[in-house]
């Protein structure tokens, strides 16, 4: 009989109820781990997209009134990119501002404050957007370890309840019991690190995005003051 047979022969009832839920905790952790990666490819894949376009007509696409901007409205190349997002925010605003004022008294200073509030506002909820299911892996690397620990503990009480019940203590006795316990412990660890580093990837790479969103907002505000400001 194999080591590991006999550990999970020793194992209790609560025991397996720890493990089971640590085992679910496991699989929701890589499947946000992998959904995380996946989403997070095609946001820089249709950012990238979207930048190279902007570098070659910003122009064309600050004027709410050009083909290029009308043409760039819905288009699906783009529509992962959370730049582009905070880019529709910043056009509607100032389209709105036209219509209200007209584009020759071009943007004031309140007007562009306004439009920065509102791309400001749309940051806040792209970085929710990216970071929404983070916290399953925060769960996963706090609670892991944790309900593992619970699990060996209350193991280890079972294991000498049952050894004072019965009124006979040896190796044989205790080593299946408090190995079994253990097992739990090993499950939380289990659990805890792959998330840990999937999670601190993923924080880098949505720090990365965050970051060029943040560049971005800066670029747009910048270059409509340079071509509209009065």
């Amino acid at each position: 009989m194999s080591y590991m047979s006999i550990l999970l022969g020793a194992v209790t009832i609560d025991g397996w109820v720890v493990i089971v839920i640590l085992g679910i905790m496991f699989v929701i952790s890589v499947l946000v781990m992998v959904g995380k990666t996946r989403f997070l490819g095609l946001v820089k894949s249709a950012n990238a997209r979207f930048i190279d376009r902007f570098r070659l007509q910003a122009e064309l696409l600050l004027d709410p009134d050009s083909a290029e901007a009308k043409a760039m409205q819905g288009d699906p190349s783009v529509a992962n990119s959370p730049i582009y997002r905070l880019y529709a925010i910043g056009i509607q605003e100032m389209a709105q501002r036209f219509r209200a004022r007209g584009r020759d008294d071009g943007l004031s200073g309140a007007s562009l404050d306004a439009i920065r509030a509102s791309m400001d506002a749309g940051m806040v909820r792209e970085n929710q957007r990216l970071n929404s299911q983070i916290v399953l892996l925060t769960i996963a690397i706090s609670g892991g370890p944790f309900l593992g620990l619970l699990g060996t503990v209350v193991g280890v009480m079972i294991t000498f309840a049952a050894i004072a019940a019965a009124g006979d203590v040896n190796v044989n006795s205790i080593a299946p019991g408090i190995a079994a316990a253990l097992v739990a412990t090993v499950a939380g660890l289990a659990v805890a690190i792959p998330a840990l580093f999937g999670y601190n990837w993923l924080a880098s790479q949505i720090k990365n995005v965050s970051a060029d969103v943040q560049v971005f907002a800066d670029e747009f505000v910048t270059r409509a003051a340079e071509l509209y400001s009065r």
